[in-house]
């Protein structure tokens, strides 16, 4: 009869350990792949749930510091709690120091295992231990539930990767044309009385510089444009890039005078850039103004500002124009890319 009890009773064990390994799949599955957070959450609480449901478990998070490992969180059972534990440089958290801290912290010899998952999260190691001898088939639990809690955080960093390569620009680290558009937009769904203006900003000879200085010259020149704009833009107001060598401005509570001023200070820090320091070549731009009308919308905009800068375009280098509805009769200037 014993061996009966004890048989059915490692028959529910393992049957409770499958249902928290399907358990975790399924909860990822319904999470947003976006969401790191939940996801380290729900792996957290089914580990929990494992060292609840195993006699003698524990589960210990260790994380890489410069002289060794931060122990903690834990979960099960440890009379006492060091917070940290220092190893030799370069070393695992498979050694007996580690080992040695942990048991000490259980308040019983234990045997320890370390799982960590160098791809995702090197930094980060959980340590299962039990006394004796801990159950293989626990071991292979805890990895399966940890497996699918690290395939689903590593698409949510590839997740963050992708919207963040959306949101910012690679090579100036400026705001993409589509946070720009977005940000614009999201402004005219809700009208305000005060004033907003835009700017659209193209480097005069672009083409000229990389033939002369070759595609990197051309990206310092491209950093360095982004650089001088951080410092002449207000802090609060939004610069994009917005193509190989545009950029974009906006301006909230700045008429359409007033951005006309502000683009003429920017041609004048466009001539303290240089394309090459032996050279000592000035560089020029031209811009575009637009005054944001209330009612307008963000194709309307774009348009309008694209005009402004054809036009000032049309009339040389280091110029400002301001969009006027007369500038739409003009044929060098009026075809926009918008």
């Amino acid at each position: 009869m014993d061996r009966e009890e004890n048989s059915e009773t490692g028959e529910d064990a393992c049957l409770r350990r499958a249902r928290l390994v399907e358990r975790i799949g399924s909860e990822l599955l319904r999470t947003p792949a976006t969401d790191a957070s939940r996801i380290r959450l729900a792996g957290w609480e089914t580990i929990r749930d494992l060292v609840e449901a195993t006699p003698g478990l524990r589960a210990v998070r260790l994380a890489k510091t410069s002289d060794g490992f931060g122990l903690g969180p834990w979960l099960g059972e440890f009379p006492q709690s060091p917070t940290s534990v220092t190893t030799p440089p370069d070393e695992g958290s498979d050694v007996p120091a580690v080992h040695d801290v942990l048991s000490f912290a259980a308040g019983e010899p234990c045997d320890w295992a370390m799982i960590t998952y160098e791809s995702v999260t090197p930094e980060v190691t959980m340590a299962l231990g039990a006394p004796g001898r801990l159950d293989p088939e626990v071991l292979v639990t805890a990895r399966s539930i940890l497996n699918h809690v690290m395939l689903a955080y590593r698409n949510s960093l590839v997740h963050e990767e992708l919207r963040e390569s959306v949101r910012t620009d690679a090579l100036t680290r400026l705001a993409t044309r589509w946070v720009f558009t977005e940000v614009l937009a999201g402004i005219l769904e809700v009208p305000s009385p005060g004033n907003l203006s835009m700017l659209l900003i193209d480097i005069d000879g672009f083409i000229a510089v990389n033939e002369a200085y070759g595609h990197s010259g051309g990206d310092n020149l491209l950093v360095s444009v982004a650089e001088m704009l951080r410092r002449v833009v207000p802090a609060n107001d939004v610069i994009a890039r917005m193509g190989a060598d545009e950029f974009a401005v906006l301006l909230p509570g700045v008429n359409q005078s007033s951005a006309e001023k502000f683009g003429r200070q920017i041609i004048s820090a466009f001539s303290t850039l240089l394309v090459d320091t032996a050279s000592l070549q000035s560089v020029s731009a031209g811009v575009g103004v637009v005054e944001i009308a209330p009612d307008a919308d963000v194709q309307t905009v774009l348009v309008r500002a694209d005009v402004a800068l054809n036009a000032a375009k049309a009339r040389g280098k280091g110029q400002v124009e301001s969009w006027r509805p007369a500038l739409q009769h003009e044929p060098s200037v009026a075809r926009s890319r918008f």
